[in-house]
């Protein structure tokens, strides 16, 4: 829940940024999305699928570091997404821009916020072995995390993948 706060507002922080901010937003976007062009279907879904992959392990698996490195990743692809938005927004309008998000709202964003909550959930379970409330081994909460990531995450990830390449395709 905490987690989803923190996207939404890093989500509408994005919408209400400064030009400045947002131009610098649009090259990072930019500089990511030109190593998908001249990518074949085939090749895009598995390039997609595992960049999302990577980026999903990451934010679970930081979460030992007390939870921090999850709450920044949730912050900064809200902030991203919601400059996104409003771009497409002013080009498209409102709904179509929504419609944009949809795929991402349905599958990647939750997808995302699960892991995440997994990664904090990892931070708590540091903190609370570091004061002597947790006796159970650190590597028992990982293969936990592990196998919902496998059974939740994953798929979802891969239905987003899925999408994503046939929007950017068609």
């Amino acid at each position: 829940m905490i987690l989803a706060f923190i996207f939404g507002a890093s989500f509408f922080a994005g919408i209400l940024a400064p030009a400045s901010i947002q131009k610098e937003a649009n090259e990072a976007f930019k500089f990511i999305a030109e190593e998908f062009q001249g990518l074949s279907g085939g090749t895009l879904f598995f390039y997609i699928l595992s960049h999302n992959l990577l980026a999903s392990i990451l934010i679970l698996v930081t979460g030992v570091l007390v939870g921090i490195i999850p709450i920044l990743a949730i912050s900064a692809n809200g902030f991203l997404l919601g400059v996104l938005h409003r771009q497409a927004a002013e080009i498209l309008g409102y709904s179509k821009a929504a419609l944009e998000v949809l795929p991402h709202g349905v599958f990647e964003i939750p997808a995302l916020l699960i892991a995440a909550s997994y990664g904090l959930w990892l931070g708590v379970m540091v903190v609370r072995r570091m004061r002597g409330k947790e006796s159970t081994p650190l590597r028992f909460h990982i293969r936990h995390a592990l196998r919902q990531f496998l059974a939740i995450v994953f798929p979802l990830l891969i239905v987003a993948a899925a999408i994503e390449t046939a929007l950017i395709v068609l």
